[in-house]
């Protein structure tokens, strides 16, 4: 008998029906994440946008309005959080988008299709623009208050007024920091959705082992191109 040692042909262990009904539960699935992730998040923004508002509220009413020199580090710790968030739920959307369009192309038509083809402004560089607009005019108006507050130090007689320049200098680097962190955040999820989407695609792009059927070959029921 010869030495040889001659490896198994791989054999289809799925079919085609079987993955669909995977690839449905797992697009399901992202869609249940996106809308948990949504809710959470705009729970814990209006939270924390509360606690910036009863502190604000409290400096200002209790006199101690010095305290409004960290209102730039809080305003820009919820916003990136909140960038944060939505970087997550922006690379969820990507996902199924990229899922919804393999099952279109595996079945012939879209059987699912909310994220892909129906809802495709979800998540679009528009809506994350006017929000990042929105949080960009409170953060400066934050910036603002803050600045004031620490400038103000500078006066004889006022709070602070022997460490005057620590105040201005913690200050403007908090804004400096609050600045870095949104910018990064914003250039980081920019292109998230679609570079998500890329990668789902070339992923069942990859070549099928020798001895099972491709999906992606032509014929009936290939799918959508």
């Amino acid at each position: 008998m010869s030495g040889q040692r001659h490896d198994p042909e791989p054999t289809q262990q799925f079919s085609d029906e079987q993955i669909v009904n995977w690839l449905i539960d797992e697009c399901r699935d992202v869609g249940g994440r996106i809308s948990t992730l949504t809710t959470s998040g705009d729970r814990i923004l209006a939270a924390g946008s509360t606690v910036i508002a009863l502190a604000a509220t409290v400096a200002f009413g209790g006199g101690k309005s010095f305290l409004l020199m960290w209102l730039p580090l809080g305003v820009s710790i919820v916003i990136t959080y909140g960038l944060y968030l939505n970087n997550m739920t922006r690379a969820l959307i990507g996902y199924k988008i990229g899922l919804e369009e393999e099952i279109a192309r595996r079945v012939g038509l879209p059987l699912i299709a909310w994220q892909s083809r129906v809802n495709v402004r979800a998540g679009s560089g528009r809506h994350v623009k006017t929000a990042l607009f929105l949080g960009g005019v409170v953060y400066a108006a934050s910036v603002g208050v803050g600045m004031t507050q620490a400038l103000h130090t500078l006066s004889p007689g006022a709070w602070g007024h022997e460490r005057a320049w620590l105040y201005v200098g913690l200050t403007l680097a908090s804004v400096l920091i609050g600045t870095v962190a949104l910018t990064s955040c914003y250039w980081i999820q920019r292109r998230t959705p679609a570079t998500t989407a890329r990668r789902v695609a070339e992923m069942f792009a990859a070549p099928v082992p020798t001895g099972r059927p491709d999906p992606r070959s032509d014929g009936p029921g290939s799918g959508l191109e």
